[in-house]
């Protein structure tokens, strides 16, 4: 295996050998700047090369704040410069790239008087700045061989696009993607990215401080940054697409069909996958940005509301990496229709299933020393997963100075497990546990908008949630629960939870000038719960410990103020909210018990953004949160979580408080390839929610309180990109450090818990068609529980070769390599994929040929850990898969 890390070290040498060679004998790198008829610097300007044999573009710039351009370029070649802005006749000249002559070029561009000539302009330049929209003509930067949108997207100078999906403009996460102005399936951009034909696409816009309701938009807070795709001329109004059918050994399957159509008043969009190669195509990151949209945010801004640790199970949180196998099957539909300009209607529905195979075995090693003996285990899992979300939008724009907007949004889901445990705790005889559960909500929105003059603006949002969820528990075990001397232990447990939560909201804005302006709120929130929950044995008798009857009614008024004020490079949003809280809790556990909590906050909440120059900045905001307890947590009765662990709450628990501070930094500056972030923030919570557990044998009874001890919270995360001229680096550091208090058998210990990761790449062009890169991450964890102190790091080196050539043939490697290291175990492994493609000429067939775990590693190693013990797992993952698929674009 050492070999193996020597020959990853040696390739990553050769490449950065090569690169520099080829920068030093092949490439030059032309500087300049363009000016006006003033002497003034022109911001966005474009520059570019032109081959005058074959009229194709070699290199392309955009001038930054100062006018400033690099481009790299082949030396002793022949090109036509060329530099264009709106309002100001082009240059063109022709020069030769030999580095003795050619060292800095100063363009002076005169205004053009004929409105004729700057259309024309518009129409031929690559890059246009309009406003607060940035715009990509993208066939000035691809080659046509592109086959979605990612693809176009990471030719477009200072656009990226990340493993998961998400797109990053000049360093800035893309908030909502749009396609001819319609959101694609609610704004997501992993959707639109993975799926929307390159052929398709004209025109990339980048719309900064974006908001879809045209009624804010002087008043927006936010700053969202929005991309809509425009397409060609020739694509609208006819349907377009592409389909894939792949098959290979172990019954492998795959298929893929994208369909889209659009004109001037109707959109559809349709999406189907299904596959048993562990692909998803909705993961567990879609489904919870989706899931969260359609969950009401609470009042001023969520300042005051109810803990929600439920993460609704529903879809896979791995991938094929982490188990046997994983199928999944997927269906999506987007449509919007507008009818006219006041009235648009807008829809989208999805379906997903999956089914998940797990083998796993773990050591578990328990931190305190009344805590049973280490437990050697192996569990075979089989989950199956569903969901279906869907939302219906209607807006009505009476006038350019209302608007009314209605919203309609569903959730469903399901899941269903069962799994096999083989314990040392129970001289390795089988246990079973299943777990069935389901879910479903109805989120209904009524917004108004209105500006009654230039400076007076008023917004109602009034939103009811009715959310239904269900749950049933079987552990037929041989160990654990109430007693280590049964043979066999049998517990059925039934769960019910109903939530009915409506809020309003109501915004008065007061815009003094073009730079302060006064934002006045009220608003309510209301939410009724029940829950419900019965654990029965195996006579069907109902064991009264376990009974919960909770009802609650939790309800809050409140009043709110925020100043927004720019001064120069400053804009300063001071604010403040007063809360009145009403918390009525029922709960029946051999008997009845009443409470009512009735407390008053003021939260207060500062942001002040400074821009120090064009291409850099800070935004600095404080902010006081109050999070109640959830109703699971406000029962003494007990609860069953796991086969060793019994949990149960507190009726009297009191909401935690929380003091939030973060700092955001970024760079990016075009003209010297640099791009940076940081982020830093802390958090400290009074009267957290911890456990305090007691071990008795072979099982843990947890109760939660509130700690009388502060739990402080840090967190930074930071990236640095530098592009040279053949070359890019990249380094990226997050890490995060929790510090709190908590009990185990009556004992107060402290708990620090730290985790560092530190990564770099390094990525270059071979030539004109091979891009190789390889980066090397590290990985650290530690966790110190009083007297206890474990750690575990983990190592990844990766290379990635991307290769085309002949316009027809394109081949991807990739192969990772991980050493791991815990506390009382080592281990390594390396993952490879490989995919060969060819594309006929002239033709809209394409095949593939894929291979995933090319040396078909059978298991990876990962840690857990915790206040109460450290858990080494060994997961099985899916073994090698070959595939060969077809695909048509049409």
């Amino acid at each position: 295996m050492k070999t193996f890390i020597h020959l990853i070290l040696i390739t990553g040498l050769l490449i950065f050998s090569f690169s520099i060679s080829a920068q030093e004998k092949d490439y030059y790198q032309l500087k300049g700047r363009v000016i006006d008829s003033l002497n003034q610097s022109i911001p966005y300007a474009n520059v570019l090369l032109k081959d005058t044999t074959t009229n194709s573009i070699k290199a392309f710039a955009v001038t930054d704040e100062e006018g400033r351009f690099k481009m790299t370029i082949e030396t002793d070649q022949q090109y036509e410069l060329r530099a264009s802005f709106v309002g100001f006749v082009p240059f063109v000249r022709n020069i030769t790239t030999n580095p003795n002559q050619v060292q800095d070029i100063l363009i002076q561009l005169s205004q053009d008087q004929g409105l004729l000539n700057e259309v024309q302009v518009v129409k031929e330049m690559p890059v246009t700045m309009s406003g607060d929209t940035l715009i990509y003509k993208t066939e000035a930067f691809t080659t046509g061989k592109e086959r979605k949108l990612e693809d176009v997207l990471k030719e477009l100078p200072g656009v990226e696009v990340e493993e998961d999906g998400s797109v990053k403009v000049q360093g800035k996460r893309v908030d909502k993607l749009l396609v001819e102005g319609k959101q694609f399936f609610d704004g997501d951009s992993k959707m639109a990215v993975k799926n929307l034909p390159a052929k398709a696409i004209d025109r990339v816009q980048v719309l900064k401080n974006y908001q879809d309701n045209s009624t804010l938009r002087n008043v927006n807070t936010n700053e969202n940054l929005a991309m809509n795709i425009t397409l060609k001329e020739d694509q609208k109004s006819l349907v377009f697409g592409d389909v894939s059918l792949g098959g290979g050994p172990k019954n492998s399957y795959a298929g893929h069909a994208n369909a889209f159509y659009y004109s001037d008043d109707l959109s559809v969009n349709a999406i189907l996958d299904a596959n048993n190669i562990g692909e998803q195509a909705f993961n567990y990151n879609d489904f919870q940005r989706m899931r969260q949209a359609q969950n009401p945010c609470g009042i001023q801004s969520g300042a005051l509301k109810i803990e929600d640790q439920n993460n609704g199970n529903a879809i896979p949180q791995k991938d094929r990496t982490q188990v046997q196998s994983l199928r999944s099957a997927f269906t999506g539909l987007n449509i919007a229709f507008q009818p006219s300009k006041k009235w648009q209607h807008q829809a989208y529905l999805i379906a997903n299933n999956a089914e998940v195979d797990e083998k796993q075995i773990q050591q578990r090693r328990f931190l305190s020393e009344q805590a049973p003996e280490p437990e050697n285990s192996e569990s075979n899992q089989i989950q199956n997963y569903g969901n279906v979300l869907g939302q219906y939008q209607l807006d009505y724009v009476p006038s350019p100075f209302s608007n009314w907007q209605y919203k309609s949004q569903w959730l469903g889901n399901r899941l269903s497990a069962n799994q096999n445990i083989k314990s040392s705790w129970a001289d390795g005889q089988l246990s079973d546990i299943v777990n069935d559960s389901d879910e479903w909500s109805w989120n209904q929105q009524l917004n108004f908008y209105t500006q009654i003059s230039p400076d007076h603006i008023f917004s109602i949002e009034n939103q009811f949630l009715w959310r239904n969820e269900n749950g049933q528990n079987e552990w037929d075990l041989l160990y654990g629960l109430n007693s280590e001397q049964d043979s066999s232990i049998f517990r059925e447990e039934f769960s019910q939870k109903n939530t009915k939560t409506l809020q309003s909201e109501l915004h008065y804005y007061w815009i003094w000038n073009n730079k302060n302006h006064l934002d006045l709120s009220m608003s309510y929130q209301y939410q009724n719960t029940d829950f419900n929950q019965n654990l029965f044995n195996e006579a069907n008798l109902d064991l009264v410990d376990y009974k919960i009857d909770n009802s609650r009614v939790w309800s809050n008024s409140a009043v709110g103020a925020q100043w927004k004020s720019r001064v120069g490079s400053f804009l300063f949003l001071p604010g403040v909210s007063y809360f009145y809280l009403n918390d009525q809790r029922d709960a029946l556990n051999n008997g009845e018990n009443n409470d009512r909590i009735s407390n008053h906050y003021v939260l207060p909440n500062f942001r002040v953004k400074y821009d120090i120059n064009s291409v850099q900045g800070l935004n600095l905001v404080y902010k006081q949160n109050v999070r109640s307890p959830q109703i699971e947590w406000l029962s003494n009765a007990l609860q069953l979580r796991s086969y060793q662990n019994i949990f149960s709450g507190d009726t009297n628990l009191q909401p935690a408080f929380y003091n939030m501070l973060e700092l955001n930094y970024h760079f990016f500056n075009l003209f010297n390839g640099m791009n940076a972030f940081f982020r830093a923030s802390y958090n400290q919570v009074q009267y957290s929610f911890q456990e305090a557990t007691d071990f008795n044998g072979l099982i843990n009874n947890s109760s939660l309180i509130n700690s009388g001890e502060p739990q402080n919270d840090a967190q930074y995360s930071g990236r640095l990109d530098k592009r040279f001229k053949s070359f890019r680096l990249t380094y990226e550091s997050n890490g995060m450090y929790q510090e709190y208090a908590n009990k185990v058998n009556g004992e107060l210990l402290d708990n620090e818990q730290w985790s560092l990761n530190n990564s770099l790449a390094f990525q270059t062009n071979l030539g004109k068609h091979i891009t190789s890169s390889i980066k090397y991450s590290l990985q650290n964890n530690e966790y110190t529980n009083g007297n206890s102190q474990n750690e575990f790091n983990l190592q990844r080196f990766t290379n990635k070769w991307e290769s085309k050539w002949s316009d027809n043939f394109e081949f991807d490697f990739e192969i990772e390599y991980q050493i791991y290291a815990g506390t009382n175990t080592n281990s390594d492994w390396w993952i490879a994929n490989s995919e060969l493609s060819y594309e006929i000429p002239n033709s809209a067939f394409r095949f593939d040929a894929q291979v995933y775990n090319l040396f078909d590693t059978k298991s990876v190693n990962r840690d857990y850990l915790s206040e109460y013990f450290v858990s080494t797992y060994q997961n099985f993952i899916q073994g090698r898969r070959m595939m060969f698929s077809v695909n048509y674009n049409f």
